[in-house]
């Protein structure tokens, strides 16, 4: 049975009275609520103005994944060997032949249990140096070890004993090559050149965690000074890398390269003793080559309208003496007669400005001619770890 409402005319009134309340109570909310006008029956009533959070400013980006990884091994064994070692040169035009190229007593297992014992976590290997002699047996060029008495692949060796030490392998890779025709005759087809080789490396030793390039200012004029012959800015001397220096090498490709054979391999380009730290974009990276101080360094690096986080290496080596007017701060090679090597202490210091840069050191060291590492090296390293 239904319910009959009963209502006189003051009872009508009050009904109505409550539905324009209801109505302007309601048309209120909805302003609120959406920011618009709401018609009532009484003049509208305006929203409140909006008010929003106040903005905070993005927190810089952290180191990504493959970043930290490499900066948690903090300390590394940099090893030039190659045809220079044989012919005491620290450059040479490519034009020494690969029969000098002979390492009788090749011991990388003792280069890699050295660098164990110094507390060093990884390796980076010079694969071709300027000369362009390669230490592996490419497919694309005869002037390597395939041509040379000792008919191995170092690049294996020590991949095969930084694995059985626990230690990551890094390679480093000039990009200028003075035997190679194609590099000053035929530009693109010396990319492909280049292109052929970094696949090999980076298909047939398994996971790299480094790949360190080394030349570009060979193809790369300007940017280094200003107008009045003084040493130009960074931003100048980046600018000139990404117009001329990047264009020539094709590095973007390069990057894109290594990037799909091995994601977690981080890439580096050195700029040089005049731009240390500067990168190269695109890296993953930024090199500085004995750069043994502690400045104030920055970590952050915008490239292709995104900032990223591109952590420090420093390079400096065992030798504390020159050759032939070339590095008076310290050879890379090994040359006969150069007994000299820092003291244990000094490494420790060097170790104590990377810590205080966030930066890894890469120590070098010029194994000899027989193919093992010089005493005072092996003496020194097995000092600091103790």
């Amino acid at each position: 049975m239904g319910v009959r409402l009963f209502h006189s005319e003051t009872t009508d009134k009050t009904i109505e009275l409550q539905h324009m309340k209801r109505r302007q109570f309601l048309g209120q909310t909805l302003l609120a609520g959406a920011g618009t006008l709401a018609a009532t029956t009484t003049a509208p009533v305006l929203a409140a103005p909006f008010s929003p959070l106040p903005l905070t400013k993005a927190l810089p980006p952290e180191p990504d994944a493959a970043q930290k990884h490499w900066m948690n091994l903090r300390f590394g064994m940099f090893i030039h060997f190659g045809i220079n070692t044989f012919y005491d040169e620290e450059w040479s035009q490519g034009q020494h032949a690969p029969q000098g190229f002979n390492p009788t007593h090749l011991d990388t297992d003792q280069w890699c249990a050295t660098a164990k014992k110094a507390g060093m976590k990884y390796v980076v290997l010079v694969t071709k140096h300027h000369d362009g002699f390669c230490n592996w047996p490419t497919a694309y060029t005869d002037y390597s070890v395939k041509s040379s008495p000792y008919q191995g692949d170092v690049v294996a060796e020590v991949v095969k004993s930084a694995r059985k030490y626990g230690l990551e392998v890094g390679l480093y890779y000039s990009l200028w090559d003075c035997h190679e025709k194609t590099h000053n005759a035929d530009e693109p087809a010396y990319v492909e050149f280049m292109i052929n080789q970094i696949t090999e490396l980076l298909t047939n030793y398994g996971p790299i965690v480094e790949f360190w390039l080394d030349g570009m200012w060979k193809k790369q004029s300007t940017g280094w000074t200003d107008a009045l012959g003084k040493r130009a800015p960074v931003e100048t001397f980046m600018q000139a890398w990404r117009n001329e220096g990047a264009y020539r090498w094709q590095i973007d490709r390069i990057y894109q390269l290594v990037k799909k054979l091995q994601p977690n391999c981080l890439v580096m380009n050195n700029a040089t003793t005049e731009y240390p730290g500067v990168p190269l974009h695109p890296v993953d990276g930024r090199s500085g080559e004995k750069a043994t101080k502690v400045v104030v360094d920055q970590k952050h690096w915008t490239f292709a309208a995104k900032e990223r986080y591109l952590p420090l290496q420093i390079e400096t080596t065992m030798s504390r003496k020159g050759h032939k007017g070339k590095f008076n701060s310290g050879s890379w090679f090994w040359h006969e007669g150069d007994t000299t090597a820092p003291t244990v202490a000094q490494v420790r210091e060097w170790l104590d400005i990377a810590a205080k840069m966030e930066a890894n050191l890469l120590l070098n060291v010029g194994p000899m001619t027989n193919g093992q590492l010089r005493p005072e090296d092996v003496a020194v390293l097995g000092k600091l770890g103790s």
